[in-house]
């Protein structure tokens, strides 16, 4: 890819050793303090803390975060290198590099931790927290491979491309909403309920804290937006409001335009792309299991309660991924068509 790219391809190594650098100064780096009651203060880095919680019996928070935030973050840069210096077959790689950019949102799960956590102990006397330096570092470096995830993959799918040969589709425009076997309804149908339950998701309260010594509050992500804005944790603000709000109701709103809109069978193609880059900044999944970590393994931090709102959340997650599935499962079937028209 270093010699099809030429010397505008320079940037890409850079970068990918400025998100390494990141990363591990992220890793080193004091990157949440705690500070309990009758305990001392403690800060952690990343290591620390997993290392902490699995001494907690925190098992499986300690092992996410292991995989996902200290592991798998250096795997995929490596895997960026490799995809860039070294020789491969390019549908090869062109996969490869699909299936390692899927899996790159999940390391925003200890973001999200970290997040809840700041939340929970907001203006508690018994308990607080405070985020150091190597959060922004981490929040950087996550960020920076996945934009670089994202240019090197559109890069080895037009290598691809350019190396099998010319598929070319008739300039007829197609019409997803009417095109596709009397079912192009339902992906406008969906979109409309996915938006519903998203903006439904953003308000409803899912969690409560339940302990002894510590007041009592709901939360509900607008709740956690208005408590970082509060406290001035810009970064974080922005992390949680692009990746949970902004970023889902653009894919929702982008994914309509193209239902309903006749276009050629190439300028699908192109906007499916852009739907997927989409979807990989879309993240309430993730945290939707920060927030099942928090619930189920955190009660030693802090005690909480489930509230109703999280069945609307969970519902909200479910819907996106079902929309994703029958959105290209149709699209598949359109460009099938498109191909096996004369």
């Amino acid at each position: 890819m270093c010699t099809w790219a030429q010397k505008k391809g320079w940037i890409i190594p850079i970068l990918l050793c400025i998100s390494l650098v990141s990363n591990i100064l992220g890793l080193i780096l004091p990157f949440l303090e705690l500070d309990k009651a009758f305990s001392a203060k403690v800060i952690y880095s990343l290591p620390h803390s997993v290392h902490l919680m699995w001494e907690s019996k925190l098992y499986i928070i300690s092992i996410l975060i292991l995989s996902f935030s200290i592991i798998f973050p250096f795997v995929k840069l490596f895997s960026l290198f490799a995809a860039w210096f070294l020789p491969w077959k390019s549908t090869t790689r062109a996969t490869f590099l699909h299936w390692i950019e899927l899996l790159g949102k999940w390391s925003y799960m200890d973001i999200f931790v970290v997040i809840l956590l700041l939340a929970l102990t907001n203006n508690q006397t018994m308990i607080s927290s405070k985020i150091h330096i190597g959060v922004y570092f981490f929040i950087g470096a996550i960020t920076l491979s996945m934009i670089l995830s994202q240019i090197v993959l559109g890069m080895a799918r037009k290598i691809a491309v350019e190396e099998q040969d010319v598929i070319t589709y008739s300039p007829k425009k197609r019409w997803m909403l009417f095109d596709q076997l009397y079912l192009g309804w339902t992906v406008p149908l969906l979109v409309l309920v996915s938006a519903a339950a998203l903006i439904e998701s953003i308000h409803a309260t899912f969690l409560q804290i339940s302990q002894f010594f510590l007041i009592s509050r709901s939360y509900s992500i607008y709740d956690i937006i208005e408590l970082l804005q509060a406290n001035k944790h810009w970064i974080l603000l922005v992390v949680i409001v692009g990746t949970i709000v902004a970023i889902p109701l653009i894919r929702l709103a982008f994914l309509l335009i193209v239902w309903v809109i006749p276009m050629q069978v190439s300028t699908h193609i192109r906007a499916r792309q852009i739907l997927e880059g989409l979807a990989r900044w879309s993240m309430l999944d993730v945290f939707g299991i920060a927030l099942f970590l928090i619930t189920s393994e955190g009660k030693d931090l802090v005690n909480t309660k489930v509230q109703p709102g999280l069945y609307t959340v969970v519902i909200a997650i479910a819907l996106s991924y079902l929309l994703g599935i029958v959105a290209i499962a149709l699209h598949r079937v359109m460009i099938k068509l498109a191909n096996a028209q004369p």
